[in-house]
Parts: structure tokens; sequence; C-alpha cells
């Protein structure tokens, strides 16, 4: 384990060190993502002038839902994100080798060896939307409002990186698997772009157990605002651990027939 820190803590420092030598491209990127974000936050407000609230949200609920996604985002992006995408074409070429040679976990030097952590700048608009919200929706957090989300946000990081993972996967029998990443990125959309809270009968059960991209931004957001009661709770915390041991075991039978 103590390997296995190291060398994310190293491929973090040489990662930030490559970043510092391309700001153009860092500044297009914070650009570009915090632009999508705030006009998401702005299209829910122009939809809010029509209807009082999505099934009990507010305006300004609906509004740190999205602020709760920019900072999933920019915290995925900065650590897993664009190592799990590079999966796909390592199992094809056979770079693959290189790493299961080395002392340390495939999967993990993987995961994060592309890990970007000038992207934690975008924490800083997410954390804007975050606030003014929760401020506007007239909320005075206390120590363990902020600890229930940042509990629950963790657990959707780790939710994210598993369904990540498992899509990625699939390389292992189809070779190549860009129509399954475009289902995913489809996925990640509609879970940005509808509020969990909007989802009812048996599209509850699919975007919040199934495919769980309903829970990404939506369970923080009730932990948050206490509307997360305890079956909330054990069911965010059985899809993540269900999710982690499913991409694992699919890592695992993958290795079995890679060659």
């Amino acid at each position: 384990m103590s390997g296995n820190l190291r060398l994310v803590a190293t491929l973090l420092r040489l990662r930030m060190a490559r970043g510092a030598a391309e700001p153009a491209s860092f500044w297009a990127a914070f650009f570009v993502d915090t632009t999508v974000f705030l006009l998401q936050a702005a299209v829910f407000s122009v939809i809010y002038l029509n209807v009082e609230d999505i099934n009990g949200w507010s305006r300004a609920q609906t509004v740190f839902f999205v602020g709760t996604f920019a900072l999933v985002d920019a915290l995925f992006m900065s650590a897993y994100f664009f190592g799990i995408l590079g999966i796909p074409d390592a199992i094809r070429t056979g770079r693959l080798d290189l790493y299961l040679a080395k002392p340390v976990d495939a999967l993990l030097h993987l995961s994060f060896e592309k890990a970007d952590p000038g992207s934690l700048f975008l924490v800083l608009p997410a954390l804007g939307l975050i606030v003014g919200s929760a401020r506007a929706a007239g909320s005075t957090p206390g120590p363990a409002e902020i600890a229930a989300y940042c509990a629950a946000l963790s657990l959707m990081l780790v939710l994210m990186y598993d369904l990540m993972v498992l899509f990625r996967c699939a390389a292992f029998w189809m070779g190549r698997t860009g129509g399954l990443q475009e289902a995913e990125g489809s996925l990640v959309e509609f879970g940005f772009r509808l509020p969990g809270k909007a989802l009812r009968g048996v599209w509850k059960i699919v975007f919040r157990g199934f495919l769980p991209y309903g829970l990404i931004a939506s369970f923080p957001t009730e932990a948050f605002f206490g509307e997360a009661d305890a079956g909330t709770w054990a069911a965010a915390i059985g899809a993540t651990v269900a999710f982690t041991a499913l991409s694992r075991l699919a890592w695992k039978a993958g290795l079995r027939r890679y060659s």
C-alpha cells in the first residue's frame, strides 16, 4: 500500500510540473469547463421562472446540485479521469504489459498516470456556486451537515471511478469500446442535466441503482440539506460497494484473458 501511495504522489508531482509548462492549454480548459457549469445553472434559473419547485427542490437547491456536479468533475478530472480514458488503448496495443511488469498495482498506475492537478482550480467556481446557492436557500450548515456532505461526495467519487473502470474493462473482450464510451458520456450528461430528485418510479430505480448516475451529484446535495435518510445512505453505500466489487472482478477477469 505504501508503495502504491508513493507512486500516486510521484505521478501527481510529475503531472503538475508538466501542466505548469503548458499554461495556455490549462486556462482554455478552465474557461470552457467553468462556462459549461455556469450556463447549466443559468438554464435552471430560467426553468424556475415557470415552476416553483422540481419535486420539492427550490432553485437554490438545484443550483447547489449543479455546483456539486462541478465539484465532482473538478476532483475526478484532477485525479483519475484522463488516466482511465487510456485503459482501452493500453489493452488493445499491448502497452498494458509495461504496467503488469511493475511492482505496483497496474490499475492504480494506469488510473493516475495522467492525473491533472491543475483541474483542481475548477473547485473555485464550483465552491462559488455551492456557497452562493446555500446562502440563497437560507441554509446555515453546521459541522454535521458539512461532514455528511463530504462523506457523500467521497462515496460518489469512488462510485464514479468504479463506473469508468467498468465501462473500459469491456476492452478486454471487445477490443474497441468507442460506442460504450459514447453511451457513458450520454449517461453522465443525463445525470448532470437532470436532478435525481426529479426521477420517479422505475426511472428512479434504474438511474439510482442499476446505472447510478442519478446519485453522483444528487446524493451529496440531499445529504447537505438533510433529505438523505438512513435508507438513502444505505442505498448509496450499497451501490458504491457493489460497483467497487464489480469493477474489480471485471478487471481481474479481463487480465485472465489478456494476452
